[in-house]
């Protein structure tokens, strides 16, 4: 886990600096980053009970209104994320709790939380993102197609809306998230394209109530496991 130092530094330049995302970073389209580790393959999703290990929110679409809102069908479902543990392992954010995997309804959860716990792709564990370009929202859950998240191509539209605000979208080829990008290039935005190496870099990334999240899995707030109530 980040000491808190390190948690307390970055709390501190989220709240000077803007989306570190909407910044031009000078690389294009970016290409996947090499493999590395052994990969671990990716765990049956709990859609009826799943819950984000990040902001406690659901996985699976809310059907009606929930917490005042209507999502339309598989809103949550195409962002959903993954880490796939080697072993039953102790949840960083539950340690009482032994687990196959973690679950995420956000691309930003997963690294967020990934970059707080000190969890790495490759090293006993493998991070998988749901394919953008698979997606259909007939079909939200049957058809999620899961890839590396560190062989995926990532989409930011500016003002694309996907769960908890983060703007991100992950595709299995850069063509297809160029195609993405051309289709909807009125709508979005600025927009711009990142190798799941430059997230990293990148984090912690923003999303909403992302402050508060990080300081209750630092430890800051004197306690864990408490929900979040953004959408």
């Amino acid at each position: 886990m980040r000491n808190r130092r390190e948690v307390l530094k970055a709390l501190g330049g989220l709240v000077v600096a803007g989306s570190a995302l909407a910044q031009p970073m000078g690389h294009g389209m970016e290409a996947p980053a090499p493999a590395l580790g052994m990969r671990v393959s990716p765990k049956p999703i709990p859609w009826d009970e799943g819950a984000c290990a990040f902001c406690g929110m659901p996985i699976k679409t809310p059907e009606g209104q929930w917490r005042g809102r209507t999502f339309p069908k598989g809103f949550f479902e195409q962002t959903y994320s993954q880490i796939a543990f080697y072993r039953p392992t102790p949840a960083p954010h539950n340690p009482k709790q032994a687990v196959e995997a973690l679950h995420f309804e956000s691309i930003a959860c997963m690294v967020n939380y990934a970059w707080v716990h000190g969890l790495k792709d490759g090293e006993g564990a493998t991070f998988y993102v749901t394919d953008r370009g698979a997606y259909d929202p007939g079909r939200p859950q049957e058809l999620v197609r899961l890839v590396p998240a560190r062989q995926a191509t990532y989409y930011w539209g500016e003002r694309m809306m996907v769960v908890m605000n983060a703007r991100l979208l992950a595709f299995a080829s850069a063509r297809a998230a160029q195609e993405f990008a051309e289709r909807n290039r009125a709508q979005h935005g600025r927009q711009r394209f990142y190798s799941f190496q430059t997230l990293w870099d990148l984090a912690p990334l923003p999303e909403m109530n992302l402050v508060a999240l990080l300081a209750q899995h630092a430890g800051l707030l004197g306690g864990e496991g408490e929900e979040s109530h953004g959408h």
